[in-house]
């Protein structure tokens, strides 16, 4: 509506700073063409009933104010750091590979609480997915740390977690639309919507009582409820797979394009072979080599 107007106030210099050029610039598209403006490099002092007061003394009114600040850390966890618990300085619990805490081994931490030290790589971020997929981890290590630990032998062997390397964000566009980030390039359309809709959906449908798995003493945890596995068919052409994600039009099936992005995660080979097809991608990669 021309009688709304959203700014969006952002601390850094540029949004999703992580994320490629190609994904950056489909998100600053979205905003343009919704009438979204922008402020980098700015930081609010206080907020007042109807105005913000920015640190450099600039003050911007407003009707509504929605304040999206990330995650923070758990006010559990400053008690336990005020009792010898190690943590970061912004207080997530320091844990290992194997979700167990740096400075007390019988303490397990996932999830955002969390910040975990991954040798030769770096804590993932915090996003569900990892949360997700830490859960059955955590639960079979702390299993097998009750079973086997009485206070005089060794540590019990304990499963490392290996958080993936890249995973699929997708935001709402507030029409019927939906903007995703994967691989690098960006996917845009209808159909993105309903592929996250899709997504949500199952997740939640997971916690259902006929749905949750059965536990079975002496036998490990069943984790396989997490990656929504079905019969997929076999993958489609590399060039077809990289046209149908640049497409944007109603028609496309998210379900074709769901498979798509699935073959390309699960094999290296196919993702190298469709992304070689996609613009965005090709240009990407020039611009990191110079």
């Amino acid at each position: 509506s021309d009688n709304i107007q959203v700014t969006l106030l952002d601390a850094g210099d540029e949004l999703v700073p992580n994320e490629s050029n190609a994904n950056r610039e489909a998100l600053k598209k979205c905003l343009q063409e919704r009438g979204i403006s922008v402020l980098h490099s700015v930081k609010v002092e206080r907020v007042e009933k109807d105005c913000l007061v920015l640190q450099s003394g600039e003050r911007i009114a407003f009707t509504h104010c929605l304040w999206a600040t990330g995650a923070a850390s758990h006010p559990l966890a400053t008690c336990l750091q005020q009792h010898g618990l190690s943590t970061t300085e912004h207080g997530w619990i320091r844990v290992n590979q194997y979700l167990q805490s740096l400075s007390h081994p019988c303490v397990f931490a996932a999830g955002d609480c969390s910040s975990i030290e991954i040798p030769g790589g770096r804590s993932p971020p915090k996003a569900g997915v990892f949360a997700v997929r830490a859960g059955p981890i955590l639960i079979e290590n702390l299993t097998r740390y009750l079973e086997h630990h009485d206070g005089h032998q060794s540590s019990p062997t304990l499963k490392p977690y290996v958080p993936q390397q890249d995973f699929l964000k997708l935001l709402v566009c507030g029409d019927g639309k939906g903007l995703g980030f994967r691989f690098g390039i960006p996917i845009y359309g209808k159909w993105v919507f309903q592929l996250k809709d899709a997504i949500d959906r199952s997740f939640v449908d997971l916690f259902k009582e006929e749905n949750l798995p059965e536990l079975k003493e002496g036998e490990p945890y069943d984790t396989s409820q997490y990656d929504a596995a079905r019969e997929r068919p076999p993958p489609m052409d590399p060039s077809k797979a990289a046209a149908l994600l640049q497409r944007s039009d109603d028609d496309v099936d998210f379900h074709d394009a769901w498979n798509v992005l699935r073959d390309m995660a699960q094999d290296d080979e196919y993702q190298s072979a469709v992304l070689k097809h996609i613009p965005a991608y090709g240009s990407e990669k020039e611009t990191t080599m110079a």
